[in-house]
């Protein structure tokens, strides 16, 4: 095949000069490595004094091309560009994330020097119609040419577009051709093309050659499609990256006007039902984010972004160690050979526009993507295009993306074919979440999609180099690790959120999962998982859980309960997937360990998984005599080498069994139990007497305890004058979770004068209900026998919920006891004075966790909890000292 079209690659360094836009430089001081940004000019200057920057080159082309077509191709530029070529201005283009095409040939003097500028522009200079989109997590928008810059040269009639769509059916498969042949002249003109497809690393011809001929008129474009079978097709997959090549050659009257080439993959990617396909084959996506746009704005970046080699490692060598097969780039087109790398080493990528919010006219967001997907839609590690960030928009949803399906109809789009959700539980939110919070469906609803389920940003636990909270993990930090935490502590919990969470998304069989964030800014809200400096790669410790997390063939105990009984016997159900095309034997061991990893008691079970599925094991396992924190553990094994594949753990605090009081125990209580009669039925157990509130006369002494929700019951009300006095004159009140029940806002008047402000939060975006308790003095009697720990988490309850979603607010003076919720801002337990007297607030869920109940056996059922025993019969003994 003739070379008709010849390619120069102006990358390199430029001369630049920061200015205004009315007026071109008079001289240029600075330099610029193009591709690159410009903060790395030399020398550096103050960029955000100036709006616009000036670059500038100089280059001759042969004298021979002078009846050639010129087009000067920059890759990529932000924000907006301008360009003269030897004084004349030539035109301007306001894409960001798409190439800019410039047609120069009639202002180019060929044998001489000529000189080329470029003005780039900032953000806030572009107009209201461009579709440049946001990012609030972004800490600078840096100008610059960040792709390539081309000078491309061929006769007329040229080719302008080359599209392959891959048809793949059992064995074989048939490469579709699309290509665009532009007559740029003024007259008609006939033409000859020929096209073969190779094998792109031997060159081995795989096609008979496609000739044909056609007539096109003056300035227009006919789109020319022919279908090639390959022989012997070798399909395209992360484990197989096998890349071919088309190329093809136009002519006129015998004479070579153009050649051009495509590279691509025989691959085919689509939604069946609710899961994905890869080749015909189900296929499970595990992975990252790479927020590229982000790491423009890390102050470590340098020239990383554009050197392959660092490319290669970030994007295929690690991720592939971790088991990673899938990463979204997050909001904004990354650099160009991204792609290329991902094509041939084998990466598959969910491409983002920078839209989180959408602006810009539907004309110019039309037109931008439609170079969006010219641009790339012969890559095949793109398999999904994602237009919008967590937002929704009618006019791209039902407009615009409708019409991107006709231009490549090989890839489903994000919202429209799958909604991807954002689960931020056990962080921003509460452990599990049962109604729609933030950007993400409730976890019900998720596991029973008809659609594929995407959950591509949880964890929210960002860190810095130095391990440190970033200010966004700042707002829920103190939730979940208290007032009091160390370095280790932050590094093994957000280890804790990654294995927990992934495993709990694979349980519900998650299409695609993805924490975030994998490379971002190190200094900006969402820090990545790489230590600095950056250009060493080395990952922080959360990547090395992911990569057990990820396992293909891996385990996972589902055991959310972290409070148990002495030789408790409980039934556990161990999940063992198999994410790959075959199947896979292995050994199932499971037990308890101690602290150390030393097995207490363990059994084996030999297990068969077949290609893409997941077996269910009910094992029972069977809690040590000592108590102690112990772990629930399930590792997977080769059945011969006994080498570790992957493990699941859970901690397991076991306690003694509470006993009854001693005779020396002083009890005098009046029980206003709920219609459960839980807190009786305990009392009972405990040979604890007490009376009941509706006989009972309110003397000597006695503590009163209102079960949950029975504050505002008229037998409560009924007596509030009653109580109210003998409350003032020395008495106790323990009140029980009195929200229980309550919807809105009220003004609970338990006493006369003392009342409880109660408002039930929406929390559509953070807080939610508790699960985790921090006392505020782990040595007042309250907490006798409960470690801190013990305070994480209890048994039952959806997400072991244990504080309801509630403000509880004592109206006068109080102390409190415990805090739970974002910054610990949400009262637990509280003491309040009144009289001589004082009441108890406790907040802490006891309902379902004092008595055995043996009709309930679901997951989320509430069941006996030692902790929440324990903690009882604390509050009661306390309650009954004299004040």
């Amino acid at each position: 095949m003739s070379d008709a079209r010849r390619i120069i690659n102006l990358n390199g360094l430029w001369q630049l000069q920061p200015g205004y836009r009315e007026k071109k430089p008079v001289s240029f001081e600075h330099t610029i490595s193009v591709p690159g940004l410009i903060d790395l000019a030399k020398p550096s200057y103050i960029r955000n004094d100036f709006d616009y920057h000036w670059y500038r080159k100089f280059y001759t082309i042969p004298e021979g091309l002078w009846n050639q077509k010129v087009i000067l191709k920059i890759g990529q530029a932000c924000f907006g560009t301008d360009v003269w070529i030897n004084g004349y201005y030539t035109g301007s283009d306001i894409a960001c994330y798409t190439s800019q095409e410039y047609v120069i040939n009639k202002y180019f003097r060929f044998g001489e020097e000529n000189e080329i500028v470029v003005c780039v522009g900032s953000k806030s200079t572009l107009p209201e119609t461009s579709a440049v989109g946001n990012d609030y997590e972004k800490q600078e928008y840096i100008p610059g040419v960040w792709g390539d810059v081309d000078l491309i040269c061929h006769g007329n009639p040229g080719i302008k577009n080359i599209q392959v769509i891959p048809r793949i059916s059992g064995e074989s498969g048939i490469a579709e051709i699309r290509i665009e042949v532009e007559n740029s002249s003024a007259r008609d003109v006939s033409y000859e093309m020929n096209l073969s497809i190779f094998e792109k690393k031997s060159q081995k011809r795989v096609t008979d050659e496609e000739r044909m001929q056609a007539m096109l008129p003056s300035h227009s474009i006919k789109v020319e499609s022919v279908k090639m079978p390959i022989r012997d097709v070798k399909l395209w997959s992360p484990e197989s990256p096998f890349l071919y090549e088309v190329k093809a050659a136009v002519s006129q009257n015998g004479i070579p006007t153009d050649n051009d080439r495509a590279i691509f993959g025989m691959r085919e990617f689509h939604v069946k039902g609710g899961d994905f396909y890869l080749n015909g084959k189900k296929i499970y996506l595990r992975g990252g984010n790479i927020a590229f746009h982000r790491f423009l704005s890390d102050p470590e970046r340098g020239k990383l972004p554009w050197d392959t080699n660092w490319i290669r490692r970030l994007l295929i060598d690690i991720p592939k160690k971790y088991n990673f097969n899938f990463f979204r780039n997050h909001l904004g087109q990354m650099y160009n050979r991204w792609y290329d790398i991902a094509d041939e080493y084998g990466m598959l990528i969910q491409n983002e526009w920078q839209f989180w919010g959408v602006n810009g006219s539907k004309e110019q967001i039309k037109s931008e993507f439609t170079q969006w997907l010219k641009d790339n839609r012969n890559h095949p590690s793109i398999i999904i295009w994602d237009a919008l960030n967590e937002t929704r928009d009618e006019v791209i949803e039902r407009e615009i993306i409708p019409e991107m399906k006709k231009l490549d109809p090989t890839r489903p789009w994000e919202p429209v074919d799958f909604l991807e959700d954002h689960p931020y539980i056990y962080s921003l939110g509460p452990v599990l979440n049962d109604r729609r919070f933030g950007f993400t469906r409730a976890m019900q609803e998720i596991e029973n999609l008809e659609t594929p389920s995407v959950l591509n940003e949880f964890v929210w636990w960002w860190l810095d180099a130095e391990n440190n909270p970033t200010e966004l993990t700042k707002k829920c930090l103190e939730r979940w690790v208290g007032k009091e935490y160390t370095t280790d502590m932050l590094i093994e919990h957000q280890c804790f959120l990654a294995q927990e969470l992934v495993e709990f998304f694979r349980r519900m069989k998650v299409d695609a999962i993805q924490p975030f964030v994998y490379l971002s800014n190190n200094n900006g809200p969402t820090a990545h998982w790489f230590y600095s400096p950056i250009k060493e790669l080395q990952p922080k410790p959360i990547l090395k859980q992911l990569k057990n997390a990820f396992e293909p063939f891996a385990v996972s105990s589902e055991l959310w309960d972290r409070h148990f009984f002495r030789r408790e016997v409980r039934r556990v159900r161990v999940f063992v997937f198999n994410d790959t095309q075959e199947r896979k034997n292995g050994m199932l061991r499971y037990g308890v360990t101690d602290k150390n990893g030393v097995w207490n008691a363990s059994q084996n079970i030999r297990v068969q998984i077949n290609p893409v599925d997941t077996t269910i094991y009910e094992l029972d396992i069977k809690f040590p005599d000592h108590t102690g924190t112990y772990y629930v553990k399930a590792e997977l094994l080769y059945p011969q080498s006994r080498k570790l594949i992957s493990y699941s753990t859970k901690i397991a605090h076991i306690l003694p069994e509470v006993p009854a009081p001693g005779s020396n125990a002083q009890f005098n209580i009046v029980v206003l139990d709920s219609p459960s009669g839980e807190i009786g039925a305990f009392l009972d157990e405990r040979k604890i007497s007490y009376e009941h509130f509706q006989n009972a006369r309110l003397n000597h002494g006695k503590t009163i305890i209102v079960a949950e929700g029975m504050a505002w019951h008229d037998s409560y009300t009924g007596r509030i004058d009653e109580i109210s006095s003998y409350i003032r004159q020395g008495g106790t009140l323990v009140l029980i979770e009195p929200e229980y029940g309550l919807d809105g806002k009220h003004v609970l008047s338990l006493l006369n004068g003392v009342t409880l402000d109660i408002e039930r939060r929406d929390d559509a975006n953070e807080g939610g209900y508790d699960s985790y308790v921090f006392a505020e003095d782990e040595n007042h009697p309250l907490w006798k026998g409960i470690e801190p720990e013990h305070l994480k988490m209890f048994n039952g309850g959806f997400g072991g919920e244990v504080v309801s979603r509630h403000n509880v607010v004592p109206a006068g003076e109080h102390t409190v006891l415990a805090r739970c919720g974002v910054q610990l801002g949400v009262i637990a337990v509280a003491e309040i004075p009144v009289g001589k007297g004082r009441m108890i607030l406790s907040r802490l869920q006891l309902r379902g966790r004092l008595v055995q109940n043996n009709q309930y056996n679901g997951l989320y059922d509430r069941r006996v909890d030692p902790v929440m025993q324990r903690y009882f019969l604390n509050l009661i003994t306390m309650a009954s000292k004299t004040v």
